[in-house]
């Protein structure tokens, strides 16, 4: 990255993952706005756990003030909206995003969906941009780094989900800022819940795999071999670190209806 584009990135703004977040604090105060940010699953069958962090990201970014009513864009190859199912409603809401607000495009290539990202990227008016690749070929550094800038000059942050590249995290070359890998975690389950095996708050365990300078810049020690564990705090809408006397307060005190629900 040159100096320039060093400096720009410096000056965007962060968005906070969570209350104390783990990530802020590695992150330099959290997740930079007009950034290019990829997440990865770590196993084959980590794809639907991924999801659920990106979903996350997108509540905490398209939360953020002067963008609460602002359209979330999820642009999706075809061929992965097919192998991953389409998105359920009611399971958004528990993140806290209104279905509203999205506006899908489905591609038929992945060169298609990169074009339509970078179009919607150089509109300053969505809360976030969300792409879902399947076929990775189209996305080299050229791709990358045309979304990374677009980005950038608008302020306009991008999440890029590659389900198609489990495990792939430290193998992918590529121009983005900020790469998560994912593994699916136990969920806390819930006492409401009883004898019966129902699934409590989504729970992952997220490694920074890449981070272009914030641990360079800031000063911050990242151990980019690290899983750490977190989970979704559906009341809050926010991420939490999953340290067991927060998991134990989670458990006792939280009801089970997401912030949305409550209005």
């Amino acid at each position: 990255m040159n100096c320039k584009a060093e400096v720009l990135q410096k000056l965007q703004p962060r968005v906070s993952l969570g209350q104390n977040s783990h990530f802020d604090r590695l992150l330099g105060g959290g997740l930079r706005l007009g950034t290019l940010t990829e997440i990865l699953g770590s196993r084959p069958g980590d794809a639907a756990a991924a999801t659920g962090f990106l979903l996350g990201l997108a509540a905490r970014l398209a939360a953020r003030p002067g963008k609460t009513k602002a359209a979330i864009i999820w642009i999706g190859e075809a061929f992965s909206c097919r192998e991953q199912g389409e998105l359920y409603g009611p399971g958004l809401a528990l993140f806290g995003l209104d279905p509203t607000r999205l506006v899908l495009v489905q591609a038929q290539t992945a060169k298609d969906a990169l074009w339509a990202m970078e179009e919607a990227l150089k509109c300053q008016a969505p809360a976030v941009v969300i792409g879902e690749l399947w076929s990775t070929k189209p996305y080299d550094l050229v791709a990358s780094r045309r979304l990374l800038l677009a980005a950038q000059r608008h302020g306009t942050p991008a999440l890029l989900f590659l389900p198609g590249l489990p495990g792939a995290a430290d193998h992918l070359s590529s121009g983005a800022d900020l790469r998560f890998e994912i593994r699916a975690h136990p969920s806390v389950h819930p006492p409401s819940a009883g004898s019966l095996p129902l699934p409590g708050a989504a729970a992952w365990s997220v490694r920074i795999a890449k981070a272009r300078f914030e641990a360079r810049v800031e000063g911050i020690g990242l151990d980019r071999e690290k899983f750490h564990d977190v989970f979704w705090d559906h009341e809050e809408a926010l991420l939490r670190d999953a340290v067991p006397l927060a998991l134990a307060a989670f458990s006792r005190e939280r009801s089970d209806r997401p912030a949305l629900a409550r209005g």
